[in-house]
């Protein structure tokens, strides 16, 4: 391997498992199901912890998962099946034919709310007197800090019961309290209690974070032939927010909490004609809403992340790419006011680093190296925003006008001395460059250029800033066609790259293809150039083409397989068809988005769980599917 061509490539997922993750701002539980109604990992972010704190079961042992017993005889709860409420929220059903007895478990977060709900329902099909005994089993094996990869945070593992919810309290305490989880019920509860290497019991218990797994149960016992019980879980910064939480829950109901829920998904759901794409599409919008950003649980401020789940490989960490070009078109299909607070967010806490490959979620610089994508998400997110929304008053935002001004004066350091093109370190794959000029990341930075040009003056650029912009933006289209053209088998065509000493590469990668020249403006869709480059990204000349393949898309040296973002790509760039069917037929992460999938079984082969590739695909599906779209065009929504 050349010196700096370091690659930092994903490990393959050989036995992929399809989990039915939920949550909310201030929740994540990206490990529900898929049998026996299983639920590990809850997980919340803290500003404290720079990423993600976790509650996590131990080996085979979840954290939390149901019981059931019928007239104090247990029912196996193996083999259930499972379906998601408004797109969202799943639930699983399991019938027990011998003893006519039907089980279903709901898993909610409301939004807005610091906890979830985990709601037990089972009846018995037939006369006679019955008893049900309904509660959950826990298992507290670590607490986990999690950013990209996960390791133990090492401290104190406090249980005690709240004498308000007579439900037990877990509070993980590294130095100070770092995160808890406060419990309750619906009904009074007949069993609470814990414990570790030893016979239960309901004392106050506070043991090393790195012993063995603490164990704990709670539950109720209801006659009738129906039996309803809720389990309420509050989280918050340390036990007395958490328990009291809990409280605020059963207080509520869960009725009202699932009423709520179901009304706010169903009031941000789209429709398309085919059932099968807009389940795909909503579950996408929504996976992204709420994994791609969030509240912390300590300072109870907005964050922008890759993923808030454990399965993606570089979880809980800000990309501006990421967050800017693909989850916020996402974010504006749910909800434009959350978008606006994404745009602010970006332009104040992760402005000072602006460029830069990945940071830490309070802004601070995590992974070193500059990409020019990721400098260009700024302004083209603000554009983005307006022309989705007409939202002028953002442009008043200091935050916003500043950010713009620090973001403009980081363009011209990577300018070439003597041609208007920008030079990167690493491309769009997040690897370095064979050759610093990109075509790709060179036409988004036309488009940032031509919008600071028009819109600049609004936004609080000086009239000089205004001005380099304005002149600089048809120079730089310009030199893309002096300069990043080749020879093609196809004719001339958009090079990858170029050194402007002569060298053109002749390459494409999905996550920042050369087919989306057209979507982005910079080339009109008929341009023979930019046909004959479509044309090669998708023929034998490819390397990373795959003419064996069931599910026809491309990749890249940095995963072997077909990208989810090749499905976006071609979603933009007229090859909307091919894109859908593959969407129908391929299971991908369990209907999530990935980063890439297995050419011939459609399942997730690298990047499971990515929360801002599903934004950007959920919005491609609503984008070039609904009915009446021609050529999808970038600010035209």
């Amino acid at each position: 391997m050349a010196e700096g061509k370091l690659v930092t490539v994903p490990e393959d997922i050989e036995a992929p498992v399809a989990y039915f993750p939920t949550g909310n701002e201030y929740v994540s539980l990206p490990l529900v199901g898929p049998d026996a109604g299983r639920l590990d990992r809850p997980g919340c972010l803290s500003m404290a912890a720079v990423g993600l704190v976790e509650f996590a079961g131990s080996g085979a042992q979840p954290f939390l998962q149901p019981v059931v017993a019928l007239d104090g005889h247990p029912l196996a709860l193996e083999g259930c099946s499972w379906e998601r409420l408004g797109h969202w929220l799943p639930r699983f059903r399991l019938r027990h034919e011998a003893r006519r007895v039907m089980v279903q478990g709901t898993v909610f977060a409301p939004p807005g709310h610091k906890g979830f709900v985990y709601l037990l329902e089972a009846w018995v099909e037939g006369p006679g007197e019955r008893t049900f005994q309904l509660g959950l089993e826990g298992c507290w094996g670590s607490t986990l800090q999690t950013v990209y990869t996960s390791r133990p945070v090492h401290g104190r593992h406090a249980l005690r019961r709240d004498r308000w919810s007579r439900g037990p309290v877990l509070e993980v305490r590294a130095g100070t309290a770092l995160a808890a989880l406060g419990f309750a019920c619906s009904h009074p509860l007949t069993t609470c209690e814990w414990w570790q290497s030893g016979a239960p019991g309901d004392a106050e218990l506070e043991v090393p974070s790195d012993g063995p797994p603490v164990g704990f149960r709670i539950g109720v016992t209801v006659p009738g032939p129906r039996a309803s019980v809720a389990f309420y879980v509050g989280v918050n910064r340390e036990g007395d927010g958490a328990r009291t939480t809990a409280v605020d829950l059963a207080r509520r109901g869960w009725q009202a909490l699932l009423t709520e829920s179901l009304g706010w998904l169903d009031a941000r759901a789209r429709e398309l004609p085919d059932p099968g794409l807009t389940r795909l599409m909503n579950l996408n919008a929504f996976f992204n809403y709420f994994y791609a950003l969030g509240e912390t649980i300590d300072t109870e401020e907005l964050v922008l992340v890759t993923s808030r789940s454990p399965l993606y490989y570089v979880s809980a960490a800000f990309w501006a790419r990421d967050a800017l070009l693909w989850s916020l078109p996402g974010v504006l299909l749910v909800d434009p006011g959350q978008a606006r607070r994404m745009v602010v967010t970006a332009f104040t806490r992760y402005r000072r680093h602006a460029g830069i490959h990945s940071l830490y979620l309070d802004g601070s610089l995590l992974y070193p190296g500059f990409e020019l994508d990721e400098l260009c998400a700024y302004p083209l997110a603000l554009e983005r925003y307006l022309a989705s929304t007409g939202d002028l008053s953002i442009l008043a935002e200091p935050g916003v006008r500043q950010g713009l001004a620090h973001c403009e004066s980081l363009f011209w350091p990577r300018r070439h001395p003597e041609i208007d093109l920008f030079e990167t370190m690493l491309a769009p794959s997040d690897d370095p460059v064979t050759y610093p000029y990109l075509t790709y990341d060179n036409a988004l930075a036309w488009r940032a250029l031509r919008f600071m040009g028009s819109m600049g003056a609004e936004a609080g650029l000086t009239q000089e800033a205004v001005r380099r912009c304005r002149e600089t933006a048809p120079r730089v289209r310009q030199a893309i066609y002096d300069h990043l053209v080749a020879d093609g088998p196809f004719g001339p065509m958009f090079a990858w790259a170029a050194d402007l000493a002569g060298s053109r590469e002749i390459y494409d990668e999905p996550p920042g293809s050369l087919q989306l020249l057209a979507y982005y403006g910079f080339c009109d869709p008929a341009d023979p150039i930019y046909r004959n480059t479509a044309r090669w990204v998708h023929s034998p000349h490819n390397p990373h083409h795959y003419p064996d393949a069931r599910f026809p898309e491309v990749g890249c040296p940095h995963a072997d397989h077909p990208f989810v973002m090749g499905i976006f790509n071609s979603l933009l760039s007229g090859r909307a068809e091919v894109a859908r069917q593959i969407l129908l037929r391929a299971p991908l992460d369990g209907g999530l988005a990935c980063e890439s999938f297995d050419r011939h079984t459609g399942v997730v082969r690298t990047g499971a769980a990515f929360a801002t590739c599903a934004g950007f695909l959920a919005y491609a599906i609503h984008k070039a599917l609904r009915p009446g779209v021609a050529n999808p065009v970038f600010g035209r929504d």
